[in-house]
């Protein structure tokens, strides 16, 4: 049997902003759920530059009418990432257009159980990416006393998980889990990070039909554009002291290639992972 996550686990993981935050949704929300490293970034700046409300669920207070008031005590964090940046810096401006809403979120599904939503958008990523590149962000940038992580990455594979026995676990029960919710809601997708990278114009500009929402090929050319890799590392190198650790690091395909050893592949073989990746389009070596 698949692993999924533990519900006490996840549970525990949910801050007071984002209870807060589980209580505003209804249907004309989008839940675009991801772990750590798979690419939020990249989607919600596109929905951004397109003038639709993207809002991140950890570092925003949701209202009932759609808009979003950010949290002063994330403006540091904000100020990274493009988007979020340009908008705490509009003061009170908000989207011409409130709804559809997307929202962030890094928890899984059994986090929303009590929750109203209209759609979900699944972004998923390679598992040794996404494991990786949340490693980078949780030792430059983890706050909380449970997002501190090991020295390195071989010691962090060997620790526990946030919802499971393992960070590799966290990837398999997390995307087992949402991938259940998606098969059953009538407005679903699943985003690969990958084809984002590589048609980034035509899943994203198909994934917003599907939901009702039409923008010209021109305005999701230009969307994109502004949420080019370089140009995102532009933005936060602008606003980030000399020397200081990047949220916008890599965003490679692939990336995995160039840090793998014979040690840290072997945390990457397991069954359910190899299961769960195929599910995605992801086809892991098996191990010899």
């Amino acid at each position: 049997m698949t692993i999924l996550p533990d519900p006490d686990m996840a549970v525990a993981r949910i801050s007071d902003l984002y209870r807060h935050n589980l209580a505003q949704l209804g249907r004309d929300d989008v839940v675009v759920a991801n772990m750590g490293g798979a690419g939020q970034s990249l989607i919600g700046n596109i929905l951004w530059e397109l003038g639709l409300n993207y809002v991140d669920g950890y570092t925003e207070i949701l209202q009932a009418d759609g808009t979003a008031i950010a949290a002063r005590e994330h403006t540091d964090y904000r100020q990274h990432l493009a988007s979020l940046d340009k908008k705490d810096n509009a003061g009170d401006v908000q989207p011409a257009v409130l709804w559809p809403r997307f929202v962030k979120s890094h928890h899984p599904p059994v986090v929303f159980s009590g929750a109203t939503f209209g759609a979900v958008w699944v972004l998923v990523r390679d598992p040794r990416d996404t494991v990786y590149a949340g490693y980078r962000w949780r030792a430059s940038f983890g706050e909380e006393a449970w997002d501190q992580v090991p020295d390195t990455f071989a010691e962090f594979l060997r620790g526990r998980g946030d919802f499971s026995g393992s960070p590799v676990d966290d990837w398999v029960a997390f995307y087992a889990a949402w991938l259940e919710v998606a098969r059953a809601h009538r407005n679903a997708e699943v985003l690969r990070f990958e084809d984002l990278k590589q048609r980034p114009v035509e899943i994203v500009s198909a994934a917003l039909r599907r939901i009702g929402v039409d923008r010209s090929r021109a305005d999701v050319e230009r969307a994109v554009e502004a949420s080019s890799f370089a140009k995102m590392r532009e933005h936060e190198d602008r606003v980030s002291g000399a020397g200081q650790p990047r949220m916008i690091r890599a965003g490679k395909i692939d990336g995995w290639t160039e840090w793998m050893t014979p040690e840290l592949a072997g945390f990457f073989t397991g069954d359910d992972l190899r299961e769960v990746g195929e599910r995605y389009g992801y086809h892991l070596e098996t191990p010899s």
